[in-house]
């Protein structure tokens, strides 16, 4: 008597495989290369400027969110970017490291970026014209927007969005700029208090 086992192999193999339609891939952006933000070195620090050093935690939640994307990552953007002094180490890590395995180089540490732009926004805290030292905390962010923009020069990614000057943008220029003007010469004030 002969039992029927159904959890047994087959004795052959069936004569034809079944055939199944090839897949298609779709190349997405993304799977390519990451796009990161990295504006050209006069907007960030023409915005950085004219934004009294908000334009940098812009640039934080911006790459924050690349990361966020790109690694698959639980963090919020917008809380590490609001505490950009206290994680601007571990971004400036994760986009050099996103940059290397590409077998590009940064110029700096990221720790010694970090501290640099810890310190600067400790600069707000000095007494006088010494404040304005923490309209700079864009300096230390500049070798690693340079990264990001020749990663993707290399890569191919488009970045004539993150290029061009828009309407925001230029309104920012000019009444930022006026105010910023105007801090400037309150600080060329000589001090009549005494």
């Amino acid at each position: 008597m002969d039992v029927d086992d159904p959890y047994r192999a087959p004795a052959t193999l069936p004569a034809t495989a079944p055939a199944f339609p090839p897949v298609p891939q779709f190349a997405s952006r993304d799977a390519v290369a990451g796009e990161y933000y990295s504006p050209p070195t006069l907007k960030l620090a023409s915005l950085s400027l004219v934004t009294l050093g908000l334009y940098p935690l812009y640039w934080f939640w911006q790459n924050w969110r690349a990361i966020k994307r790109e690694t698959g990552g639980t963090q919020w953007p917008w809380a590490r970017a609001v505490f950009a002094p206290l994680w601007s180490f571990l971004c400036f890590s994760d986009l050099r490291d996103i940059a290397v395995s590409r077998r590009r180089d940064l110029a700096f540490a990221p720790g010694l970026l970090a501290a640099v732009y810890f310190l600067l926004n400790l600069a707000g805290r000095l007494p006088g014209a010494l404040t304005l030292l923490s309209l700079f905390t864009f300096v230390p962010i500049l070798p690693i927007n340079s990264l990001l923009r020749r990663y993707h020069r290399e890569e191919g990614v488009d970045t004539r969005r993150m290029d061009r000057f828009g309407v925001w943008h230029i309104l920012l220029l000019v009444f930022g700029g006026l105010f910023l003007l105007l801090v400037l010469f309150g600080f060329s004030l000589p001090d009549t208090e005494r």
